[in-house]
């Protein structure tokens, strides 16, 4: 269940992008789908999909609905080396071009976070949060976005986090 403080802060974020033109040509967080999507995915994904149909916050990307099924293929035998039986996991979004994918037994959000080598050569498979509101707050919306996408402090997004006070 995704708590109302988080939906909160999508909504005031969804508003600062939408009030700035510019800065909605690269980042959006739409409203939410009206009914809970059919899909083979982890229940915090169809939750967050009915606050946000997927969110392109700076270089940081949760998926919307019609994109999650074709990022599946990320994950298929030959492409992601992950620690486990590939059904274990879905992928849910991307950090620069690196899939951020959730272990669908824990609902643990996990990516490739060296952001100098291809994800498909990367040896750095981490958890990044337990789940996929502390995820978002810490890595879309918080202080570790510099970090994990190797932006600088003039990035479009890291601007409008500190505009928000988020950062």
């Amino acid at each position: 269940m995704i708590a109302d403080e988080f939906k909160r802060t999508l909504s005031r974020v969804r508003e600062a992008i939408d009030s700035n033109s510019e800065l909605s040509i690269f980042n959006s967080v739409p409203a939410g789908v009206s009914r809970r999507p059919e899909l083979d995915a982890p229940e915090e994904y169809l939750d967050f999909l009915m606050v946000a149909d997927g969110a392109i916050m700076g270089a940081v990307v949760i998926l919307d609905r019609k994109s999650v099924v074709q990022a599946q293929k990320w994950i298929s035998p030959g492409m992601v080396e992950v620690p486990e039986d590939p059904g274990s996991w879905f992928v849910v979004g991307k950090i620069n071009e690196n899939p951020v994918l959730i272990n669908r037994q824990d609902g643990s959000i996990w990516a490739y976070p060296d952001m100098l080598t291809t994800w498909w050569e990367s040896r750095r498979f981490e958890r990044m949060a337990d789940n996929l509101a502390e995820f978002v707050l810490r890595y879309g919306l918080g202080p570790d976005y510099l970090r994990i996408t190797n932006s600088p402090e003039s990035d479009e997004w890291w601007q409008l986090l500190r505009q928000l006070g988020y950062v």
